[in-house]
């Protein structure tokens, strides 16, 4: 399911979308209904007026290829080399569950799943094992998504070929126009649909329902959950879903988005002789009337009460939505209004981290929903049982803002992080990420706004941000919030509230009885640790040549390992491991470090993390500090310019830690919230008790009680780890788009200044045991969803990651046994939306790791589906994998393996350790080489040996009202 509504707040910071400038402040100004012409910056072309930019004063992005078929199917263009020789390709129908009948309800999302289940040219369960073949993984690579507005197909070819280029408009083409909707094929497909809506049955689904309802009473929206209705799902013909497919799948209602390595004028000629001839059948369908919101409404409240729900609040309100075009007026006086927004909701997260706060968090959001209205909501999520005065909070909040303005220190804050997100868009402009550019597309097919360079938006930003004084921004924000609806309050609990929505009414008018005072203008401090001494001497200097990583250990046995790349452009990852970690926690002392995950929230001794917040502002940086299993810190993104900053900040955080109350005391009002929800689904009692359950009880492994964490204190944290801290062995890696000696200078000025590290991690043998559990006996775990609500897992023993060869075919046994469960669970006997298949093959504990089977199944289908996981075991022990089913796990794994090499994020996995564990860079070097070598016969020796029945392990999760 796609977003509801498009948030303001979540494009803040895009490249694409706004930040322009205007001779004069046109928040000042009575923005017109219409702009008077100008000269024309864009093409003035059939294209660009069906793209909705020819009229518009935004300079169009010119690298783009947009385009409109005689028919009206629009399509757009562009070349881009990252990741290199791929190809992104999207589709989007302009239909969603909005356009269904009552009758119809769930039949736009089956239709989504009908383009997967056989055309005119593509016979029924081929198409996902045509693109398998072509290396194509389903989920990865093929998906499709339906809103309420649009339904969006996707491919990701693993390269530019014609043969895939083909393939790939080929399958939109017979998406569009020659679905063959078979009856047989749709009674298939309703059990498939009915499993994804029963896993989707969850209290957050229902409570987005209750909240849409409450907010949007009056439209359509609560009622087309584009999921659908399970009557619907059982019983609708195939006419029905045929009427909707002929109404609106037509070329006038189609986007074609292309982003990848290939040759625009050669694509747009394959799309105009794939899709000239393409025409609707019979009438076309309207746009759907999905009514308006009561703007007259007055004010009224709402609760929704869920054991598992975070408790929260919100207070929204509404105002029509005003059709303007995409001019630079418009741009710079919604930067002053973001800028505002952004204010408030920082506020808020300044007051969550007070120690005696009645929230976790807060925000502000500004949402447009469909071309009809405007909501703004300020909420926050509460500490438990807090709602009233988390209610209060952000009502006086948001009143404070509109009293009495904002300060020019925190709107030159907000500009400074809008800058830095736009010199980075604009350095890393070459090496922008064909999927966002892709999306991005997409989103503009609507022609709600222009799509343009980054340079562009970085220009016209630094035109306007002079005149955004903090007089200036709020006017703008003052004059945004005029005119709204009555405010509608909404909490959400644990428990009923105590008097109803009466009690929520009287707190909201209680509140807004209390005067507000204008905010105190906050300075900022230097950041305090820029001087760790004399940088350090290094002491060796080697290259690993083939994968162009160099080892650097400095005189203080620090070590240093880098490998400079050219993926994305002025993008730099950086991983510090200080020895340690979970390995500290033993089985008497189980928690022993577990407030080290979360040691970032006590900030450091000098500045607190709201603090460091303001002092990061306009950098490029993330106070990033936790733990692993077997170290302490992280890693972070970050820019060239300010990675020596980064490095400080992560060494401030080893050597000065904050041990802040009030980090100590957020934690404590996280950690109710999380618990919660810890036996809500059955994905949440299985994530809270399997890794028990398989190593065997060990109490390392258990998610420890509730009570046990809220105990917890930082004076006990830094006892344990305080000798980690001061002599533990040292690993840096970076990885990214870095000057070599750049990155010495920095990591020598702030870890090599430090005194003298261990220079080994210590191998901590005796905490690396983990026994796998001894007792096969099936285990029922009980969840609190719905009664049909079950998920069935089967373990199976295996061993760690120490062999390659052994590890790459278990991973490829895996994933022909999931293609094997999704043929059987799926589309043979109807029962399950995603079965999956996986191999865990520990790289810590040696000799641990496990193959595993999963559905999420109807309670009812429990036995059938144990049943079909132990038949495929079975077959794949009995005989070798097929050919073609080999075929169909190997080559998307492999195009997956290649593909990630050319990701920062693949290397740092390496880098990371290039030092400590050396002997882990030939998995990189081998790894596809292993894939491509496994044979028939050595995966079925691997089944034998570890798909056996009687060392399984069942574990499954029924609903606590199951069978009741």
């Amino acid at each position: 399911m796609t977003k509801s509504f498009v948030r303001r707040a979540s494009t803040a910071l895009s490249p694409f979308v706004f930040l322009v400038a205007t001779t004069a402040p046109a928040w000042a100004k009575e923005a017109p209904a219409k702009v008077a012409a100008t000269a024309a910056v864009n093409p003035q072309s059939e294209a660009a007026k069906a793209w909705n930019f020819a009229a518009s004063d935004v300079p169009v992005d010119p690298n783009i290829i947009f385009g409109v078929l005689p028919n009206g199917m629009k399509y757009a263009l562009l070349k881009n080399s990252t990741p290199k020789e791929s190809v992104v390709l999207r589709m989007r129908f302009a239909v969603g569950s909005f356009a269904e009948a009552d009758d119809q309800r769930g039949l736009a999302h089956f239709l989504e799943h009908m383009a997967f289940n056989g055309s005119t040219n593509v016979p029924e369960g081929e198409m996902i094992k045509l693109l398998e073949r072509k290396g194509l993984a389903f989920g990865a690579d093929t998906n499709a998504s339906t809103g309420f507005d649009q339904t969006i197909y996707q491919l990701d070819l693993p390269n530019a070929s014609d043969d895939l280029i083909d393939t790939g408009l080929m399958l939109m083409r017979e998406t569009g126009s020659n679905l063959t909707i078979d009856p047989a094929a749709v009674d298939r497909e309703r059990g498939i649909i009915l499993s994804e809506r029963r896993a989707r049955d969850t209290y957050q689904l229902r409570s987005l329902i209750d909240q849409l309802d409450f907010q949007m009473h009056g439209m359509k929206v609560a009622s087309r959950i584009p999921v659908g209705t399970e009557e619907v799902i059982k019983t609708a013909p195939v006419a029905r879903l045929r009427d909707l497919y002929d109404r609106y799948y037509r070329p006038e209602r189609a986007t074609l988005v292309m982003v990848g390595d290939f040759d625009p004028v050669a694509i747009e000629a394959k799309i105009k002789a794939r899709f000239a001839d393409w025409k609707g059948r019979g009438p076309a369908g309207a746009d759907p009337d999905i009514g308006n919101v009561d703007y007259k409404r007055a004010t009224a409240a709402d609760d929704f009460v869920d054991p598992a729900i975070q408790d929260s609040v919100t207070i929204s309100a509404f105002k029509p939505w005003v059709d303007e075009p995409d001019t630079k007026a418009k741009r710079a006086r919604s930067l002053a209004e973001d800028v505002g927004e952004a204010i408030v909701s920082r506020r808020l997260a300044k007051i969550a981290l007070g120690e005696d706060s009645p929230i976790l968090t807060g925000y502000f959001s500004d949402a447009t929903g469909w071309k009809t209205f405007d909501q703004f909501t300020v909420g926050a999520v509460a500490k438990e049982g807090a709602w009233k005065e988390a209610l209060a909070l952000v009502e006086q909040e948001q009143r404070r803002a509109l009293e009495h303005g904002f300060t020019q220190a925190e709107v030159d804050e907000q500009l400074a992080n809008r800058r830095t997100a736009l010199k980075n868009a604009v350095a890393g402009v070459t090496t922008r990420r064909s999927d966002g550019l892709a999306d991005a597309l997409v989103a503009a097919a609507d022609g709600d706004f222009v799509l343009v360079r980054p340079e562009t938006s970085q220009a016209l930003f630094e035109a306007t941000a002079p005149s955004l004084t903090a007089a200036a921004v709020t006017a703008a924000f003052q004059k945004r919030m005029a005119g709204l609806s009555a405010p509608l309050a909404r909490v959400t609990t644990k428990k009923p509230v105590e008097g109803g929505t009466d009690a929520i009414l009287a707190a909201l008018h209680a509140s807004t009885k209390v005067a507000v005072a204008a905010p105190t203008a906050a300075t900022n401090a230097a950041f305090a640790y820029d001087n760790f001494g004399t940088p350090g001497k290094i002491v060796s200097d080697e290259r690993v040549e083939d994968l162009g990583i160099r080892r650097i250990r400095f005189a203080n046995n620090v070590m240093l390992n880098i490998k400079k790349t050219d993926f994305q452009k002025d993008k730099v990852l950086m991983s510090l491991r200080v020895d340690g970690g979970n390995l500290l926690a033993t089985r008497d002392d189980p928690t022993k470090v577990a407030l080290a995950g979360s040691l970032m929230l006590g900030g450091l001794e000098a500045h607190s993390l709201d603090e460091l917040r303001s002092i990061l502002a306009g950098k490029t940086i993330s106070p990033v500090f936790g733990n692993s299993t077997d170290s302490f810190g992280g890693s972070a993104l970050t820019s060239p310019e300010d990675f020596g900053l980064q490095a400080k900040l992560m060494a401030a955080y080893l050597t000065h830690p904050g041990y802040r109350p009030d980090g100590l005391a957020l934690i404590r009002r996280v950690l109710p919230q999380q618990y919660a929800a810890n036996d809500a689904t059955p994905a949440a009692v299985l994530g809270r008790d399997v890794g028990g359950i398989l190593a065997n009880n060990d109490p390392r492994s258990q998610t420890p009680p509730l009570e046990k964490l809220m105990a917890l204190d930082w004076a006990q944290l830094k006892s344990v780890v305080a000798g980690s801290f001061a002599h533990g062995a040292i690993e840096i890696g970076v990885v990214g788009d870095i000057d070599e000696q750049a990155a010495i200078d920095a990591i020598a000025s702030s870890f090599g200044a430090l005194p003298e590290r261990r220079a080994a991690f210590d191998p901590r043998t005796d905490a690396r045991v983990r026994q796998y559990a001894t007792d096969r006996s099936e285990r029922t775990l009980l969840h609190k969803g719905p009664a049909e609500q079950a998920e069935l897992r089967v373990y199976w023993p295996a061993r760690d990651d120490s062999d390659l060869a052994e590890a790459m075919q278990l991973t490829l046994l895996s994933r022909a046994m999931q293609l094997m469960l999704t043929e059987e669970l799926r589309e043979k006997l109807g029962e399950s939306y995603s079965p999956s298949a996986a191999a865990s093959l520990s790289d810590e504990f040696p000799g641990y790791g496990h193959l595993f089977a999963a559905s999420n199944v109807d309670y009812k289908d429990l036995a059938t589906t144990r049943a079909a996981i132990f038949a495929i075991a079975k077959e794949l022990r009995d005989k070798p994998v097929d050919a073609d089913l080999l075929d169909r796990a190997r080559k998307p794994l492999l195009e997956a393996m290649v593909k990630s090499r050319r990701e920062n994020s693949y290397w740092l996995n390496y880098v990371s350790e290039a030092a400590s564990h050396a002997d882990r860079l030939d998995r990189s070097r081998k790894g596809i080489g292993e894939v491509e070598a496994a044979t028939p016969a050595e995966l079925q020796a691997l089944a034998k040996r570890y798909l056996v029945d009687d060392k399984a392990l069942v574990i499954k999760a029924v609903s606590d009202k199951a069978g009741k």
